[in-house]
């Protein structure tokens, strides 16, 4: 890597102090390591390809890794997997450590990992399935009809998960998915401008 940029965002900032404030350790911890095994997951393979990291941005949407140099459409693809496989490969091994040695929070930090990989294969922007879609279609229909593809997907997602939100949360099951849904929308509208190919999460 060469010269490299870290920043980040006041509202992000924002975020992070008031989970601080309402979470306890165990938990932010139950969530910052499967996020760091999925940067990871980035990272290494983008280095494997070659491609050189420009520089690091915590958003609301996530942490954004910024990159430049050459691959074909299946390298950015595996660029964009690695971080879900990576947290997948996580909560296995987590998982069986929980159930070896008792852990409570292992067992967490495993569920914590199996869903954020599993949400972010979702083909949706800004979620790295979506990336994904982009990379694999993009070549065969071209950047606009790519971009209009992954709207149109990230749209149907986010509206199908927005209603299965709310039909859990009248039977019970909390706001969580309602609320990954409008968030997941808000970027809807708005990823199509500010999408940028060389950036994962």
């Amino acid at each position: 890597m060469n010269r490299e940029h870290f920043g980040m965002s006041a509202a992000t900032i924002l975020l992070a102090a008031l989970i601080y404030f309402v979470a306890d350790l165990d938990k932010i911890l139950a969530i910052l390591v499967p996020a760091l095994f999925h940067e990871l997951g980035h990272v290494f393979t983008l280095r494997l390809l070659g491609l050189r990291i420009s520089g690091f941005r915590a958003e609301l949407k996530g942490l954004c890794i910024r990159y430049s140099g050459y691959t074909g459409a299946l390298g950015h693809a595996l660029a964009a997997a690695a971080g879900p496989l990576w947290g997948l490969i996580y909560a296995m091994a987590a998982s069986l450590l929980a159930s070896r040695y008792g852990s409570t929070w292992l067992e967490l930090s495993a569920g914590v990992s199996l869903l954020l990989s599993l949400f972010n294969l979702l083909p949706a922007l800004p979620l790295d399935g979506g990336r994904i879609l982009y990379a694999l279609s993009s070549p065969f229909f071209g950047e606009a009809a790519a971009n209009k593809l992954v709207n149109i997907s990230s749209l149907t997602v986010g509206t199908a998960l927005l209603i299965l939100g709310i039909y859990l949360m009248f039977k019970g099951c909390g706001l969580a998915l309602a609320l990954a849904a409008v968030w997941l929308l808000a970027y809807t509208g708005t990823e199509h401008r500010a999408f940028r190919p060389r950036e994962i999460i």
